[in-house]
């Protein structure tokens, strides 16, 4: 089994991340990046706003979209783009498989190996694989004994 790194470590790598590229770390920044640290739930940009926001009322979803965009674009994090519900962010920009429910919308990670290794595609076929997107979708124990 893969390690999933610590909140702090996770934190740390993230603000790192912008401080190397240049980036102010306003308090707005900092509160977004402290929230995607320790949220395993891969929120939303809304829910990001709402739990930023109890420490930081006067923070825009302009900004969280703004922050997200930055952090996305340095590859520090991961989106998660869906047609059919509000995209979300990944912290763990590692390759892993995501566990989405499709009753409740969690979104969590397995850190298992994974069933092709981006090496062995590329010796097989000669295309180089550099980003992948893995998800099994069903529904969390939560769901399922809500359902029975």
């Amino acid at each position: 089994m893969k390690h999933t790194p610590s909140s702090e470590k996770v934190k740390k790598n993230l603000i790192n991340g912008l401080k190397e590229k240049g980036y102010r770390l306003t308090l707005q920044r900092l509160g977004i990046i402290d929230l995607l640290s320790k949220e395993t739930t891969h929120p939303g940009a809304v829910d990001i706003l709402k739990k930023v926001r109890e420490k930081a009322p006067e923070i825009s979803i302009s900004t969280v979209y703004y922050t997200l965009d930055i952090l996305k674009k340095e590859g520090l994090i991961r989106e998660l783009e869906f047609y059919d519900r509000e995209n979300r962010y990944d912290v763990n920009v590692s390759n892993h498989l995501n566990l989405i429910c499709m009753k409740c919308g969690k979104i969590e990670d397995f850190n298992e190996d994974l069933p092709v290794s981006a090496q062995k595609v590329e010796k097989e076929t000669g295309f180089i694989p550099f980003q992948m997107r893995f998800e099994y979708y069903g529904y969390c124990k939560k769901c399922r004994r809500k359902k029975t």
